[in-house]
């Protein structure tokens, strides 16, 4: 189990204890060894948001979401469900305004579990919520063989698919990504030009400190479409640089070998030759590795120290929307460029279950669509 995932379990069991027994049980039928402990942790984030939502709607007897009773969710109709969906979208509408207002100021909205959601994960949402009623009210079982619920008032409640067509998500994505020299040149700036944006000598040595393995990681994701929990958890053992090739595990606990190319390598290897002067421990084997100001001793880089110091990169290149899986993306765009016809390489190297998830790069840098458009009209110079 990677150290991402291993996190994740950790604060899933930390977290289930909050719930009413009938949740746990429902949890104990998701299997534990099987699930992935991200999607684990994910349900109780959904099921957190909906019952603090009966409670303050007053939809339950019960003032905290542990003793709400398996009759309250028996009253529930199919106009509370609704009402629930509103509640979600409203936040996220909210929460669009808030970001438009305060990225002037480059504000952060921090995350919670109460935070307003996207539309997707809106969806996501319903989906847990469908799963944990599917189970109550038919897989179930009390000690007279009955379900647990009466009625399943989610089955009346229908998820509303992505509105978007896979061309205009693919045009939407192309202002957000690197595409051709872009690549090289958001590396060379990172390395070479980024040193002026930092306003003071401390900012300037911790720059100097963690170029090398930034520019790593950003040219390892640029020719390899990695996730970055992918990145984050690589151990030494993990990389064949005479094969290029790393070992990770992906979605659903597979492992997998993505290749890497000899441009990524020369960035990996200059990041390796100097990866000692954070001083790890000698059972230290992540690749990537950080150094806390109150330790010298290097240790694993996390997740959200990667998403920030590409925030950080992009916003002072000029692609302020740039993030660590908009880097996937410019792979995957990129790959598509040269190699048109390899669709189904591209979804092995990314990971994907499905051959759609990954068709949308075909039509980001895709101008034959419009080229042939402009041959229709009528009009001639």
């Amino acid at each position: 189990m990677s150290v991402r995932k291993e996190q994740d379990f950790y604060v899933f069991m930390q977290r289930l204890p909050m719930f009413p027994w009938y949740v746990e049980k429902y949890m104990d039928r998701m299997n534990y060894k099987e699930s992935s402990p991200t999607t684990l942790l994910n349900y109780t984030y959904d099921f957190e948001a909906f019952f603090k939502w009966l409670i303050t709607e007053h939809l339950t007897s019960a003032s905290e979401i542990k003793d709400i009773p398996l009759e309250d969710l028996d009253k529930l109709r199919k106009e509370n469900i609704e009402s629930f969906v509103t509640h979600l979208k409203r936040s996220w509408m909210l929460k669009q305004h808030e970001k438009k207002t305060t990225r002037k100021n480059d504000k952060t909205v921090s995350k919670s579990s109460n935070a307003p959601l996207s539309p997707k994960t809106t969806n996501r949402k319903l989906a847990s919520l469908k799963s944990l009623f599917h189970w109550l009210s038919v897989l179930s079982e009390d000690d007279n063989g009955d379900p647990y619920l009466r009625r399943n008032v989610m089955a009346k409640v229908e998820i509303i698919g992505d509105k978007e067509t896979r061309l205009h998500r693919a045009r939407v994505m192309r202002s957000k990504i690197l595409v051709d020299e872009q690549t090289q040149q958001f590396v060379d700036f990172v390395y070479n030009g980024y040193l002026k944006y930092c306003d003071s000598k401390q900012k300037q040595d911790f720059h100097m400190m963690n170029r090398n393995r930034d520019v790593a990681i950003i040219a390892l994701i640029l020719s390899t479409g990695l996730r970055v929990s992918e990145v984050a958890n690589l151990n030494l053992e993990d990389v064949n640089m005479g094969m290029k090739t790393l070992t990770v595990i992906r979605k659903g606990n597979k492992e997998d070998k993505p290749s890497f190319s000899e441009w990524g390598k020369h960035y990996l290897q200059r990041y390796l030759d100097e990866r000692h002067q954070y001083n790890p421990p000698q059972n230290e084997q992540a690749v990537f590795l950080a150094q806390a100001p109150t330790n010298q001793s290097g240790h694993r880089i996390s997740i959200r120290a990667i998403q920030t110091f590409i925030k950080r990169y992009g916003q002072a290149f000029g692609v302020p929307e740039l993030t660590i899986h908009k880097l996937r993306h410019s792979f995957a765009t990129n790959f598509l460029r040269e190699n048109p016809d390899r669709l189904e390489e591209l979804q092995a190297q990314l990971g994907h279950s499905n051959d759609e998830t990954t068709r949308i790069y075909a039509h980001v840098l895709d101008d034959t669509l419009s080229a042939a458009v402009e041959k229709t009209t009528g009009f001639k110079k």
